[in-house]
């Protein structure tokens, strides 16, 4: 009888450990789920005079010391450059970050990476910095933050051309965020870091039936000319 109540004992344990492990594991799935999803939201005025903004998404120092990105000078010249020129043509330069609050299930998530008030969070220290616009932001989306959002609106920015990392996240979930409020979003496709190298065709391909659109260094220095 013992032996009997001793086995159920142990099940139930078993099952309650297993119950708290599911359970652990769904919540870690829905926020990461949470903060990599694109956001919505409501859809810009027709502005008598609207701008344009080029936004550099998540050049840090955590995020150039990626491995799988190699070399990253071609890119990084290539940053600079669209920099120097929106500057020189008087465009606005937006510089979101990614940052995690110390001791977070977020940071965990990120593999300790982009920690808040960090060196590795701070912009990278090679990117051109030619603005005091900086916004942090929590989740993969810019438009997740309140601040960035309503600095586009109160400037009458309509059309962002893009530029940074990653080519299938965070720049993709930006992009998707700024389609979903009537922005028009370009990319530019040589100013892009992609992980996965051999995906960003496919990305591309992905980014343009979405309604976004692509151009490269080169156009976009003649369209500011």
């Amino acid at each position: 009888m013992k032996t009997k109540n001793k086995r159920s004992n142990l099940r139930m344990i078993l099952i309650s450990i297993i119950g708290i492990l599911v359970l652990c594991i769904g919540i870690i799935a829905l926020r990461f789920v949470y903060l990599s999803s694109a956001t919505k939201g409501d859809s810009i005025a027709k502005y008598d005079s609207p701008k344009s903004a080029l936004l550099v998404t998540d050049i840090q120092n955590d995020t150039l010391g990626i491995s799988e990105y190699g070399n990253t000078e071609p890119l990084m010249a290539n940053i600079n450059t669209a920099i120097k020129y929106a500057n020189d043509s008087e465009m606005e330069i937006i510089y979101v970050k990614q940052e995690f609050m110390k001791n977070s299930l977020d940071l965990l998530l990120s593999g300790g990476m982009y920690e808040a008030d960090s060196d590795g969070a701070d912009l990278y220290n090679e990117l051109s910095v030619q603005s005091d616009n900086v916004f942090s932001k929590l989740r993969s989306d810019a438009f997740s933050s309140d601040h960035f959002e309503n600095y586009l609106i109160e400037n009458e920015i309509d059309t962002l051309y893009i530029v940074g990392a990653d080519a299938s996240g965070c720049v993709y979930k930006t992009a998707l965020g700024g389609i979903n409020r009537g922005y028009r979003v370009i990319v530019l496709d040589d100013s892009l870091f992609s992980v996965k190298e051999n995906a960003l065709n496919k990305m591309l391909v992905k980014y343009q039936t979405n309604g976004i659109e692509i151009t490269n260094i080169k156009d976009f220095i003649q369209t500011r000319d």
